[in-house]
This record gives C-alpha cells, sequence and structure tokens, in this order.
C-alpha cells in the first residue's frame, strides 16, 4: 500500500495532475453558507479527510463541492447536485445562506499554472455560473444511500413470494477480495441479484461464505454499505467525484483502516477524487499528513487547519473528557521521555495529561495553537536545541541538544550501555555512519541484538535519574497548567 501512496503522490504532483486526474477540483472558497462567511478549502491530495466536532460545517464542504460540476453529455441515468438541493429555504431555515453567497470552483487544466476558476453565485432567487462548469460524474455517499432493506418498506422483502429474479450482476473476484479484506472475513462470492414486482425494480445484494448465501435482508448495517460503496467506486466511471459521508459508521476499528487503505488504491487505480467527512482517528491516522483537514468553528469564525494529526483529532474530539491537559513532544523519543520524567517526578499527573507525538517544531506549534483555539488545554514541550517560549505555553527538556543526543551521549549513560549491553556508543555510531539523532536507538539495539524500545527506556530511565533535578521547572509548569 506504500507503493500505492508513493504513486498517487507522483500521479497528484502539480505538473502530472491533470493528465491522471483531468478537471479534478484544486480548491473551493466559500462565502456565505450557514454561518460560514469566508473559507478556503484546499485539495492537496486525491483524497481529502474533513473532521471536525459536530456543527462545525464538514457537510457542507462536502455538499457544495459535490454541486462543482455540470452532468456529463453522455450520462443517461444520471441526476446532477444543485445548491438549491443540500440548502432549503423555509420557515424553519429563512436563512441558510446570505443574500450575497458564492462558491468558487477552481479545477485542475492541463496548464497547471492556469486553474480554470468559475464562481457559483446567487442571483436574486437563482443561481448563475453553473453552465460553465466541466463535466463530470459526481456521487454523494450519505447515510440515506444505504438504509438497511429490513428498516423501509422494500419490495425485495415485503414482495414475499411473488417477487420475480431478473439479470444478476456479478461482481469480479479481485473486487470481491477487496470487500472481503474491508470487512475482515472471506466471501465465496458477491452478487447483485435484479428483482422486479409490480413493475418497480432494483438490485440486491447477496453475500456466500461458509457454505451459506444471504442477502441485505440479512446483512449487518455496516457490511452492506461497505458492498454498496465499494461497489459504486469500482462501477462509476473513472476520474469520478465521490462525497462520503462518515463512512467509518458500523465499521470497527480494522475495518475502518482497512476502508481507508482501499481508498487510496481505488483513486490510484481509477483516479477518483473523493471528499470524506469523519469523526475516526482511525481512518485520518491511514491517510497520509496532505490529506488530513480538520475545520473549526468559534465566535471569530470559521477555520480549516490542514495536516491535522490523528492525535490531534482524538484530544479534539474528545473534549477534554480523556485527559485535562494535552502535551505535544515532537516524536516518540520525546514522547518515552517525558513519560518517565513525569512517573519518576510525578507520577500522579500521568492520569492527568495526554502526551501526544505530532511532528517537527513546527508541527507542535501549531497543534497546541489548534487545541487551545478549540477550547482545550495544551501546552508543548520541544527538543532543547529549539528552546521555550512561555508565552505561547512552549517548553523545552533540559540542555542544548536534542533529547537522543542529550541522552545517547551523556557519559554515565554511556557507561551504563557499555556494562549493560557491551556497547561502545561512540564507536558503533560512527562505525555504522549515523549521523542522524533519530536513529541513535535503532542502531545501538541492532548492536545490541535487542528491541529499540529496550535501549531507548533503560537509557532514559537512567538519564532521568543522572539529572533528576534539571527535570523539576518542567513538572512545576506542567502541574500549572493541568491547574489553571
Amino acid at each position: 500500500m506504500a507503493d500505492f501512496a508513493k504513486k498517487i503522490q507522483s500521479k497528484y504532483s502539480e505538473k502530472n495532475r491533470y493528465s491522471n486526474f483531468g478537471s479534478s477540483l484544486r480548491k473551493v472558497v466559500i462565502e456565505g453558507f450557514r454561518g460560514i462567511s469566508s473559507l478556503e478549502l484546499n485539495l492537496d491530495y486525491p483524497i481529502t479527510v474533513i473532521s471536525g466536532l459536530n456543527g462545525a460545517g464538514k457537510s457542507t464542504l462536502g455538499q457544495l463541492a459535490i454541486c462543482a460540476y455540470k452532468k456529463p453529455s453522455t450520462a443517461t441515468d444520471y441526476k446532477r447536485q444543485y445548491i438549491k438541493d443540500f440548502f432549503p429555504v423555509s420557515p424553519a431555515d429563512p436563512k441558510p445562506i446570505s443574500d450575497d453567497a458564492k462558491v468558487t470552483y477552481f479545477y485542475e487544466t492541463d496548464d497547471h499554472k492556469k486553474p480554470q476558476e468559475v464562481s457559483v453565485a446567487r442571483a436574486k432567487s437563482a443561481w448563475s455560473g453553473y453552465k460553465r462548469q466541466p463535466e463530470r460524474h459526481c456521487y454523494y455517499v450519505g447515510f440515506t444511500v444505504y438504509i438497511p432493506k429490513v428498516e423501509r418498506r422494500d419490495l425485495s422483502i415485503y414482495g414475499g413470494a411473488r417477487l420475480l429474479f431478473t439479470d444478476k450482476r456479478e461482481i469480479e473476484t479481485e473486487i470481491i477480495k477487496k470487500m472481503a479484506k474491508i470487512i475482515g472475513h472471506k466471501y465465496d462470492d458477491v452478487n447483485f441479484q435484479g428483482i422486479s414486482h409490480k413493475g418497480k425494480e432494483l438490485e440486491v445484494g447477496i453475500a456466500s461464505r461458509l457454505g451459506y448465501s444471504y442477502s441485505e435482508n440479512n446483512m449487518g448495517f455496516g457490511e452492506g454499505r461497505i458492498l454498496y460503496t465499494v461497489d459504486a467506486l469500482e462501477t462509476s466511471p473513472v476520474q469520478s467525484l465521490f462525497i462520503l459521508e462518515e463512512p467509518e459508521t458500523s465499521l470497527h476499528e480494522s475495518a475502518q483502516y482497512e476502508f481507508a487503505k482501499y481508498l487510496i488504491d481505488v483513486c490510484n487505480r481509477r483516479h477518483h477524487q473523493i471528499i470524506l467527512s469523519t469523526h475516526s482517528s482511525v481512518i485520518i491516522g491511514a491517510l497520509p499528513s496532505e490529506a488530513r483537514k480538520l475545520i473549526l468553528r468559534d465566535e471569530s469564525g470559521v477555520e480549516i487547519i490542514d495536516r491535522i494529526s490523528s492525535n490531534q483529532v482524538r484530544s479534539i474530539l474528545s473534549s477534554g473528557h480523556i485527559r485535562q491537559l494535552d502535551i505535544c513532544v515532537e516524536d516518540i523519543f520525546a514522547k518515552v521521555l517525558l513519560t518517565e520524567v513525569i512517573r519518576i517526578k510525578k507520577k500522579e499527573l500521568l492520569k492527568t495529561v495526554a502526551i501526544h507525538d505530532i511532528g517537527d517544531k513546527d508541527a507542535v506549534r501549531e497543534a497546541v495553537r489548534v487545541l487551545q483555539k478549540t477550547g482545550k488545554k495544551a501546552i508543548a514541550v520541544r527538543d532543547a536545541d529549539v528552546g521555550s517560549a512561555p508565552q505561547e505555553s512552549l517548553y523545552s527538556f533540559p540542555g542544548s541538544r536534542p533529547p537522543e543526543v542529550e541522552v545517547f551521549l551523556h557519559p554515565d549513560i554511556q557507561s551504563f550501555l557499555k556494562s549493560k549491553y557491551g556497547l561502545d556508543v561512540n564507536w558503533i555510531l560512527e562505525k555504522n555512519s549515523v549521523t542522524d539523532h533519530h536513529k541513535f536507538a535503532q542502531c545501538l539495539a541492532a548492536e545490541a541484538e535487542t528491541e529499540e524500545s529496550v535501549i531507548r527506556t533503560n537509557a532514559i530511565e537512567q538519564y532521568i535519574l543522572k539529572i533528576s533535578d534539571e527535570f523539576d521547572m518542567l513538572i512545576e509548569n506542567i502541574e500549572r497548567h493541568v491547574n489553571l
């Protein structure tokens, strides 16, 4: 799957995007919809995953995106969507859009420096601009696209013995395997059986496994929705646009992860553009950072944060119910170091804080800003070579160098590793030409014939004990923010 992600990165580069994905959306600028005065959504990857608290505006973004294209001239059984379909005006909702509402779409062209710009604006009671839009098949997969047939008066159930079978539509073996991988069990067969009753016709999904055949009438909601969603993604014209509303609904976490990976696969093969809304940190974490967006709404307006991490999402969506203070650090080494410092110095704090490894110093700073904007208490503990900025709730570890360097080049820690593992740290790093401090633990663990986590944790524990007093100020600052 990593190969697919790399291929997509190349295919979706600015110079290659149009030749692979056609007139896909590059950007959507929204003005005057459901309290959004001005918002810019940049689509930096063929899959865009949007997360945020309920009411932030995720659905609004998807609904406006699905209105970006006109009906293909070759389409027959196809109905396009218009803005009025999603923003009805009524006595209950007299003004979901402002009088001067406008959405501006930017499409890829064969000259990547000159995207096509089309504005759809409100002109009195009508909307203008649709005719200039490019053509594309667009599919909105919301909650009503798949409703279990037992929950509605569907002819596949209530027609009973009077049903007539019509044409059967077979599903390719490779597609069945992809469905099976998402759901987590093997299918012998999957097909769509056409049925007819009193002039009405439809298809019903039928699956076979373990010697037993069952239709949607006896299928779980998650399984049935995946069946329909994957079928749509595989049978629609290439280069289609899909809007998916919370596809994690009724899926266990492994299925959510596999579904996200499947989306990368199908975009690589069929060059779709997909915009999905989700509350699932599993789906967000399975997709590359270029795909991730967080939408925030507060009294100052609506904002989109790019490249959100799954840890940030989990913390924000928990609304503070998980821990009292979020602490952002750069990487896993810093996370283990801070965790063990707190464990040794003030163990009770561990139950009140959540420590997230975010990325480089700039990502950590941005993570703190975003978390604080959502009303959460958040600070950062960055590497010592970056330094502190207490006025911005940014603190640092003791020393003057990255924590891996401070730990593994400390003379007492080197003596400990020599005694316990027979490691000559300086020689091993020099012999293996390791200059990247992020790889120190990995290199030393390989030499010691043990796990990286073992070397890392043992070295960190010894380091903390050697310079214990130097962590006192950091612990005091953490405790102060917990109690604010």
